[in-house]
């Protein structure tokens, strides 16, 4: 048939022969205006328009140019969010005990009636002390504790300076400085001490150091004094024979076990004075210092097992006056014993 073909019927159409180089798309077109509805080939084509247009606008916002964008649809600035205000840490008072025995056994006897005080009041206390008595003085001289427990001589001086202000005391007990002796030791006199080496807590000791070296002196008995770090290392060195006798305190030397008490005997005794200040540093708030003192007084029907666990009495409260009985006594003669520095 040469260049030509014929469609036959596969559309069930009879139109003969075809040039076969008429475009493809023309005889599409033929084909659909001659077998299909106007109506069907301008939805046909109306949907094809769109489409197209849906697609080309989809390439378009892809690509398109982030300035470009309206800049309602940009995010805005934010403004920087307020600083957070920082709550100051809770103040944590120390409460510092004068160091008459080892610091872990002050810290048994001290810190469960601490931590009452603390419940009581609602005040923080974190129990303090030192390596040794002149250390613990020099921290008073510092006012580096919040509240203290002193000797009444520790209270005339740092109530001076740095002005340490009273709080409470033992209602009932009064001080007393001893000298302590071996059970079988043949001394039975003061006199008997005469050029023997004797022990003592520190030079600042009040009772047990200051008053006990003032009446030898006073008697003009001759000796040589040695210090130790507390009133249980003198109880200690006077049991085990190293020194002839000691000063100490009967609350100190009751507290010892037993067994050492029994080692020991009390060979003198000087007169009563206005015992052991618990004190507070003027730089307390006076509101949390009113609420400790009343706490510790509370203490006397609230926890008595407390207070006896830290060799205490019952507690009432002070004032600096009390201890007028301290500054009556010559107290440049018991500076000059305690070797402690003017404030």
């Amino acid at each position: 048939m040469g260049n030509r073909i014929r469609l036959g019927t596969r559309f069930g159409l009879e139109h003969g022969t075809r040039d076969i180089r008429q475009p493809i798309i023309a005889r599409g077109l033929n084909f659909m205006h001659a077998n299909v509805p106007v109506t069907c080939l301008r939805l046909l084509l109306g949907l094809g328009l769109l489409l197209t247009s849906l697609v080309l606008w989809a390439a378009g916002d892809e690509t398109s140019d982030p300035s470009a964008t309206p800049a309602l649809t940009q995010e805005q600035p934010r403004e920087p969010p307020p600083p957070a205000v920082k709550t100051p840490p809770e103040r944590v008072y120390s409460f510092g005990v004068v160091p008459q025995q080892a610091a872990t056994r002050l810290a048994r006897m001290w810190v469960p009636l601490l931590q009452r005080v603390q419940a009581l009041s609602g005040v923080p206390l974190k129990f303090d002390t030192a390596k040794d008595i002149p250390t613990f003085e020099q921290g008073l001289a510092a006012g580096r504790y919040d509240f203290a427990y002193m000797n009444p001589y520790h209270f005339v001086v740092f109530n001076a300076a740095p002005g340490y202000r009273a709080l409470a005391r033992d209602r009932d007990q009064r001080i007393q400085g001893i000298m302590v002796v071996a059970q079988e030791a043949p001394f039975t006199t003061l006199e008997d001490l005469a050029n023997r080496e004797l022990v003592f807590p520190a030079p600042g000791a009040f009772a047990a150091s200051i008053l006990t070296r003032a009446e030898l002196e006073r008697r003009g008995i001759p000796f040589q004094a040695r210090f130790v770090a507390s009133h249980d290392s003198v109880y200690l060195n006077v049991a085990g024979g190293h020194f002839t006798a000691g000063g100490g305190i009967p609350r100190t030397l009751a507290a010892l076990n037993p067994e050492l008490r029994g080692q020991l005997r009390v060979l003198w005794a000087t007169p009563d004075f206005t015992p052991h200040a618990i004190a507070v540093s003027p730089q307390v708030p006076a509101r949390d210092a009113q609420a400790v003192g009343q706490a510790l007084v509370a203490l006397v029907s609230a926890a008595p097992e407390l207070l006896k666990d830290a060799a205490l009495g019952s507690l009432t409260l002070a004032k600096d006056t009390d201890w007028d009985d301290i500054r009556a006594l010559d107290v440049e003669r018991l500076r000059r014993l305690s070797q402690m520095p003017e404030p």
